[in-house]
């Protein structure tokens, strides 16, 4: 008798699960479905860019309150935040929350080798794969060692990083400030070594990066001294 009753309670779950998966297969059906929970489905709330009547202006996301900040986006800090000082020039030194150390380099080098060595190429002459293929950009990018750029303060890199410069656009969304000041360092890193290698002479453009003409063959010098000989005669 008990293993009649198993049997039975075996055979109608694998009915209901039969019929489950059934209900499962995406059959189209004009009838309404089945709404098990309705304050799930029906929320009294409000959606971002949805229409609302309650509302002068009918719309259901308001506008920021007047005077108020979003946590985390009170910047007071120009130096960190800006590159500049109270006086509203461009500082020449990191901010106090960020020393400078070999680790700070190796993250600076890292994440220009990724967003900037593109354009301005890994030692920043401004030869860079997107500047030099498929007919480059109408305004080359800076190259970093010219004479104009030497002397610029290291806030005038984050500053160009944050908000951009003439045709470059800001990457403030893509790079965190720490790493904007990372990527100013080794920027004045490769200025420094390239002051012996002449690398402010360097001119981007797809010329510059076309190949070099092939050298004619070294003539033998067997050959060439009995040339020579067969010439003095």
């Amino acid at each position: 008798m008990m293993s009649r009753n198993r049997f039975a309670i075996a055979l109608a779950g694998l009915t209901l699960s039969a019929v489950a998966t059934t209900g499962c297969n995406g059959n189209r059906s004009d009838a309404p479905p089945v709404h098990l929970n309705w304050n799930m489905d029906f929320q009294q709330k409000l959606e971002a860019q949805e229409a609302n009547e309650f509302f002068a202006d009918g719309r259901a996301s308001r506008p920021q309150v007047e005077g108020t900040i979003a946590r985390g986006q009170l910047k007071t800090d120009k130096h960190l935040h800006e590159g500049r000082g109270f006086d509203g020039l461009l500082v020449d030194e990191l901010p106090k929350q960020i020393e400078l150390s070999p680790e700070l380099l190796e993250r600076g080098e890292e994440r220009y080798n990724i967003y900037c060595q593109p354009c301005h190429d890994q030692s920043g002459q401004g030869l860079g794969p997107a500047a030099t293929r498929g007919g480059g950009f109408k305004v080359a990018p800076a190259n970093l060692h010219k004479k104009e750029l030497q002397p610029a303060p290291l806030g005038h890199f984050y500053s160009v990083i944050t908000y951009g410069k003439g045709t470059m656009l800001p990457y403030a969304a893509q790079i965190p400030v720490e790493d904007r000041w990372a990527i100013a360092a080794w920027v004045r890193v490769l200025q420094n070594h390239g002051r012996t290698k002449g690398w402010d002479k360097a001119v981007a453009t797809t010329a510059a990066a076309a190949p070099a003409a092939p050298a004619e063959p070294a003539k033998d010098d067997a050959a060439e001294h009995e040339a020579a000989k067969g010439g003095s005669q």
